[in-house]
């Protein structure tokens, strides 16, 4: 199946959660999440900012702050680049490109993940390998091209889950994915 498809079908199918259980599931994937040695050791946890029927991340950015650790989310420009700047207050937010929440560049300070680092990357479906399909853009294969720190968790609901998607070269694989079902790490070849 291509792509294309594969993104429709799967966006389809959590469009199909309810409101109700997309914060059920969301609150059951950050209970396992912070269970974790991952999070648990991590210094700085880049995340992103979740909209429409995305796995909620905001409601939980306060209980992160207060376990001791910076937050990290990505302003998004032109030709798929994409930084990470500190958050200190979800107040800095703003709705920028495509409705998504970002802080101001201007008055943000860059962040670059440490080996203790960790991601959690929005997609649309993720396989049991650790490969990712995204909204089309590219921003965070190219991200991840450029840097190696930090652990890159796919945060989706379990009807996102795919079947042996078919990655391009460019396609930077996840090291494991958290689901309102548990929290699973990909064996690398």
């Amino acid at each position: 199946m291509k792509k294309e498809s594969i993104r429709k079908n799967m966006l389809a199918a959590r469009n199909a959660l309810t409101q109700q259980q997309r914060k059920n599931n969301s609150r059951l994937m950050w209970q396992h999440l912070i269970k974790t040695e991952s999070y648990q050791k991590a210094d700085i946890l880049f995340t992103y900012i979740s909209v429409k029927s995305e796995a909620e991340t905001t409601p939980f950015l306060e209980q992160v702050w207060a376990d001791g650790k910076k937050i990290a989310v990505p302003i998004t420009e032109k030709n798929r680049k994409m930084e990470f700047v500190f958050l200190n207050t979800l107040e800095e937010l703003t709705k920028r490109k495509w409705g998504i929440p970002e802080p101001e560049k201007q008055n943000s300070i860059s962040a670059f993940p440490t080996e203790k680092s960790l991601f959690l990357v929005p997609a649309v479906a993720v396989d049991t390998k650790g490969g990712r399909i995204g909204y089309g853009g590219g921003y965070y294969d190219t991200y991840f091209s450029k840097r190696k720190n930090g652990l890159k968790m796919g945060f989706v609901f379990s009807a996102q889950i795919a079947e042996n998607l078919k990655m391009e070269p460019t396609d930077v694989l996840l090291d494991g994915m958290v689901t309102e079902k548990g929290v699973y790490f990909f064996e690398k070849d």
